[in-house]
């Protein structure tokens, strides 16, 4: 699965996104205060956490050159 969104997004913003972009089952199943963000040399990325701490996804980002981030999630 793919969104995309503005270099600049916050972080609340591309939360919600990739809520949107799971099945119903498994966004109800997310949890964001186990799930968490992190910086990499290419951009930032996401690991999405059920509340045991269970990994649901991750995902990924890079540059589209134009100013906007194309985000991967990687269903485990």
């Amino acid at each position: 699965m793919h969104f995309t969104t503005n270099e600049d997004s916050n972080e609340g913003l591309i939360w919600l996104l990739i809520l949107k972009n799971l099945t119903s089952n498994l966004s109800t199943e997310a949890s964001a205060s186990t799930s968490s963000f992190y910086r990499t040399e290419d951009g930032i990325e996401c690991s999405v956490r059920k509340r045991n701490g269970d990994l649901i996804a991750n995902c990924y980002s890079e540059s589209d050159r134009m100013g906007n981030r194309r985000w991967t999630i990687d269903i485990k």
